[in-house]
């Protein structure tokens, strides 16, 4: 009985020190995404935009592109963060001609509809305050909340430097 006793808790730090090292004994691997997978690689990133609300200059600020779920080469997201007016939507792309643009496409932060024109990329467009030949961007974009009012984005594909930043 005293032998079963001490195999028993024998039995559970064997098993103990097995779960434990486990753990331990994993080499941790940092899960980095591999850009060559994202087929709209070349227009994804931070861009830098001076916005224009309805004609009267509204800041600089930052927007992001980024590919879907679905990695799809025809739909981009187009997400302000909601520096501005609040702009976050699956737009539709043309990345031969680089162009974007649809309407009553649905805006996520404030559950409205945007329309999205003029969308237009250049490579090579602009330069950056640090000097920099970058790619240009510019679009307008109409909220179904504020209709007829527009918001026009222009700027350029952001390089992280301090200089360049909004």
């Amino acid at each position: 009985m005293k032998y079963k006793s001490i195999i028993k808790k024998l039995s559970f730090l064997f098993v103990s020190i097995i779960f434990v090292t486990s753990f331990i004994s994993c080499d941790e691997v940092e899960s980095l995404p591999d850009e060559s997978d994202i087929v709209i690689s070349e227009i994804t990133g931070t861009w830098v935009v001076d916005m224009i609300y309805d004609g009267d200059p509204a800041g600089t600020n930052t927007i992001s592109i980024y590919n879907t779920a679905a990695n799809d080469a025809n739909l981009m997201w187009l997400d302000d963060q909601e520096h501005s007016w609040g702009l976050k939507a699956k737009v539709p792309l043309n990345l031969e001609a680089l162009t974007f643009g649809g309407t009553d496409l649905e805006e996520l932060y404030y559950d409205v509809t945007v329309t999205i024109t003029e969308g237009q990329i250049v490579k090579g467009g602009a330069t950056t305050p640090s000097g920099d030949v970058v790619d240009s961007i510019s679009f307008k974009a109409e909220f179904s909340d504020i209709p007829g009012e527009i918001w026009e984005y222009s700027g350029y594909k952001s390089t992280a430097k301090i200089d360049d930043l909004p």
